[in-house]
């Protein structure tokens, strides 16, 4: 493999822009609970089924049960139920990668596209991906059906029922950046300079090698391009471009002042870009003392914080950001400046509201 690495501040493509696109996938769902046979199937009648958006909780609505475990509310969140949807994929977008991303299904979800197991997943509160490419009909109607099952799943607090987090469709060029594929940490940082370490997976999914050309910007939080990088690799498969950053004064961000920076990773390939991705970081130091406790940029810092189930009250399990949100502005004018997420991965919108909001998170 022939490898060139190249540091430029500035480099010139054609004006053609393409980059994955994640499209929201949360409307025109339909949905019954129970099970049912070949539900997975375009000729299965849903016409009677009930019309929803997800995220969606089937048990907040209830009926309580008197007899139920107090500890998940008395709610009737164990059993099964199905999700159907159909849609279409252009003709035009043959030869794209088609991606879908469910950010939580509670639980042990099983998708089927157009009659066929595409995927399973043992477990309620993880985000998961799956590559469907091969399953789809491109200029067709495509099926989608999501059978949930939570009757194995135990909880002592309300853990909801369901597609309760948003879904994407992601529509990708065969070569581009992998979902999740980006990883950003800082090494130093305090007030006179910065070392910053990014980690881009990126996969060329064409069965040849290609001229792969990384260019990584770094944006200031007033919205202005500081720093530009470049390099150049020949590969197929997947690679991972590692980069490495030096700031000088940077911004840190801390609880009172959450400085953001952002990064834009941009795949160009034949002097086009064919793939872009924003993602957003603070630079900080974090430390654990035996004798000052945790420490935030070289200060000691007392944690004030809370542990924060996922569901919100009358809302059940299904995430809504602006409910994330407003709780959070309520805790920070109460003092809180950390969150301990029990007991479960949270939803990713609650880690992008801590960045911006000024809070430190105990991740479970």
């Amino acid at each position: 493999m022939n490898k060139i690495f190249i540091i430029l501040w500035f480099y010139i493509v054609t004006s053609n822009l393409y980059s994955s696109e994640y499209i929201n996938f949360n409307s025109d769902w339909k949905f019954a609970k129970g099970n049912f046979n070949n539900v997975e199937q375009f000729s299965f009648d849903d016409s009677n089924w009930e019309r929803i958006k997800v995220p969606h909780d089937w048990a907040i609505s209830g009926p309580f049960d008197k007899l139920g475990d107090p500890e998940t509310a008395k709610l009737p969140w164990k059993g099964e139920g199905w999700y159907r949807k159909v849609f279409k994929v252009e003709k035009e977008l043959e030869g794209k990668k088609i991606f879908f991303l469910f950010d939580g299904v509670m639980a042990f979800p099983k998708i089927y596209i157009n009659g066929k197991l595409a995927f399973q997943w043992d477990y309620g509160y993880n985000s998961f991906y799956f590559d469907a490419t091969n399953l789809i009909k491109f200029g067709e109607e495509n099926l989608i059906a999501v059978y949930v099952d939570t009757r194995n799943h135990e909880s002592r607090w309300y853990p909801g029922a369901g597609i309760y987090r948003k879904v994407q469709m992601i529509i990708s060029d065969p070569i581009h950046i992998n979902i999740w594929g980006t990883y950003i940490s800082t090494p130093k940082a305090d007030l006179n300079n910065a070392d910053v370490r990014t980690f881009t997976k990126v996969t060329n999914s064409k069965n040849y090698e290609e001229k792969i050309i990384l260019q990584s910007s770094v944006i200031d939080p007033n919205g202005k391009k500081i720093l530009n990088k470049i390099d150049t690799v020949n590969f197929k498969g997947d690679y991972e471009f590692e980069q490495w950053f030096r700031f000088q004064s940077p911004k840190l961000w801390d609880v009172e002042n959450p400085n953001l920076y952002s990064l834009r990773s941009q795949i160009i390939v034949d002097d086009k870009i064919v793939d872009t991705k924003i993602s957003k970081f603070g630079i900080r130091s974090i430390k654990f003392t035996a004798n000052d406790g945790f420490q935030l940029n070289n200060k000691r810092v007392q944690l004030k914080g809370v542990n924060l189930h996922q569901d919100h009250g009358p809302l059940g399990s299904t995430f809504n950001k602006r409910a994330m949100q407003r709780q959070l502005e309520i805790l920070k004018d109460m003092g809180c400046n950390a969150i301990r997420t029990s007991h479960n991965v949270p939803a990713p919108e609650l880690l992008e509201l801590c960045d911006e909001m000024g809070f430190l998170v105990i991740d479970e």
